[in-house]
């Protein structure tokens, strides 16, 4: 039985910025010291995906019960911003946090879609991001949540890449919610398709290196411009790095 290694967008992400982190977080298990306020914005967008699931199965708002009041003003927010699109006539299908799978070789990908619309003849993506609008949109069309989610749907469902969109909706008050979409396309699908392929012959490759032949993933010609660069200074000795290696792809 072949097993398979299960990744996200987020594995994408941090495999094409920065190669070492990847190795760092994903293969030895090394994690960044606990970020009090990092942990609390997460707990926070996972509370805010929560309610918003339960208003989709139909729980008004006023009958769900929090302390935090920005959160459920955040909420109403969105709600009343996306009001359009939860009744509309022309809704043949209507998913929330809607999970697909999709294997490619070895390697089995998880999408998890916070509103997923469907009508006769497209079908539209819906993301819920609690923090402001990113000035640089291209930042959004470049990433793998954006990319892989298009990818996926495109793949699973009975609908063409250009009847597919991806549309994020941003929320943080006291800013009135934000939206960006991303049309899909024949091209940008194949592209897409292309780029997975390389990033995964990368992976499959680099990690084999490491395992069998204690080679690190290596860092890109030029990394003045990485995010991660001061991450894990000094973290483990060389001599504790080689004692952690595993020893088989079998415990990755």
């Amino acid at each position: 039985m072949t097993s398979h290694w299960h990744l996200s967008q987020n594995h994408l992400n941090i495999l094409e910025t920065c190669p070492p982190i990847f190795q760092k977080i994903y293969l030895q298990q090394l994690k960044s010291p606990f970020n009090v306020i990092q942990e609390e914005k997460t707990q926070w967008g996972k509370q805010f995906h929560l309610l918003m699931q339960q208003h989709n199965l139909g729980l008004s708002i006023e009958e769900i019960h929090t302390d935090n009041e920005e959160l459920k003003i955040s909420v109403k927010a969105l709600i009343n911003a996306t009001a359009n699109i939860w009744n509309s006539e022309d809704i043949f299908e209507k998913r929330a946090e809607f999970q697909v799978n999709h294997t490619i070789k070895n390697f089995l990908f998880t999408s998890v879609y916070d509103l997923l619309i469907l009508y006769k003849n497209k079908a539209v993506i819906f993301d819920w991001k609690t923090y402001l609008k990113p000035q640089n949109e291209q930042t959004l069309i470049n990433n793998w949540q954006t990319k892989l989610y298009l990818y996926i749907l495109a793949e699973k469902l009975n609908y063409k890449p250009h009847q597919i969109s991806f549309t994020y909706w941003f929320v943080k008050i006291p800013n009135e919610p934000q939206k960006y979409t991303i049309k899909y396309n024949k091209t940008k699908h194949e592209q897409t398709k292309k780029e997975l392929h390389i990033l995964l012959e990368k992976l499959d490759y680099l990690t084999r290196e490491y395992v069998e032949n204690k080679v690190n993933f290596p860092h890109h010609q030029n990394c003045n411009n990485c995010p991660y660069r001061h991450n894990f200074p000094n973290l483990l000795t060389e001599l504790e790095l080689a004692q952690n290696l595993p020893t088989s792809l079998d415990e990755i």
